[in-house]
């Protein structure tokens, strides 16, 4: 979690699932320095995935975050939930992104181009 592009990646998935091309296409980087940072977030726990045919969905996973907020107020939490959700307000609302912009992404991969 001390990567700022992790740490960009959380926020990212703070709002909704996120395709994995949609993550590529938002922070500019290539597939496999996305790929390497989804699978630290992985294997910490706080990241899961969800395979739909030839895509895979990433989103937050709850369950470490119900552990890491055991005890604590839910007053507090509400509070820091409500700057979350004003941040996020700003995503765009959409649970998953159209198939489009994989599809895109995609052909220009098989085409030689670099994504």
């Amino acid at each position: 979690m001390g990567d700022e592009t992790r740490l960009t990646i959380l926020e990212m998935l703070g709002g909704r699932e996120m395709c994995v091309c949609e993550i590529i296409d938002r922070l500019g980087m290539s597939q496999p320095a996305v790929s390497h940072h989804l699978k630290v977030l992985k294997q910490a726990g706080i990241v899961k995935d969800c395979r739909e045919g030839k895509w895979i969905y990433y989103s937050l996973n709850p369950a470490v975050f119900e552990r890491v907020f055991t005890g604590i107020d839910s007053e507090i939490i509400q509070c820091y939930a409500e700057s979350l959700k004003r941040k996020l307000s700003e995503l765009p609302s959409d649970k998953r992104t159209a198939s489009s912009l994989c599809e895109k992404l995609s052909s220009r991969e098989n085409k030689g181009g670099t994504v």
